[in-house]
C-alpha cells in the first residue's frame, strides 16, 4: 500500500509540475496576451501630439500608449522600434 501511495504522489507531482512549466512558458512567451505592445513593433504612426522631453502619448487601436523617443513635432511620422514594459519606443522616420 505504501508503494502505491508513493507512486500516486509521484504521478500527481509530475503532472502538476508539467502544468506549472507550461504556464510559465506561456507567460514568458513574446506572443503572450499581456505583451500586446510587441505586436506594434515596426508600425509607422503619425504623432497627433509632439514628443516633448522625449515622452508623449499615441493612440494605437483602442488604447493610448505612452511613448519614448527623440523630441518630435506634432504631425511627424515615427516608427515603433521596441517596447520597454508598457512604454513604446519610437524613432523618427526619414522623409
Amino acid at each position: 500500500m505504501v508503494w502505491f501511495l508513493i507512486f500516486a504522489a509521484s504521478v500527481f507531482s509530475l503532472y502538476f509540475w508539467f502544468q506549472y512549466r507550461e504556464r510559465q512558458r506561456e507567460e514568458n512567451s513574446p506572443l503572450a496576451s499581456h505583451r500586446s505592445g510587441h505586436s506594434h513593433i515596426g508600425q509607422v504612426v503619425v504623432l497627433e501630439q509632439g514628443l516633448q522631453n522625449g515622452t508623449g502619448r499615441i493612440r494605437l487601436g483602442n488604447r493610448d500608449w505612452p511613448v519614448r523617443g527623440p523630441n518630435l513635432p506634432a504631425g511627424s511620422k515615427a516608427r515603433v522600434t521596441g517596447v520597454d514594459g508598457t512604454i513604446l519606443l519610437v524613432d523618427r522616420v526619414a522623409a
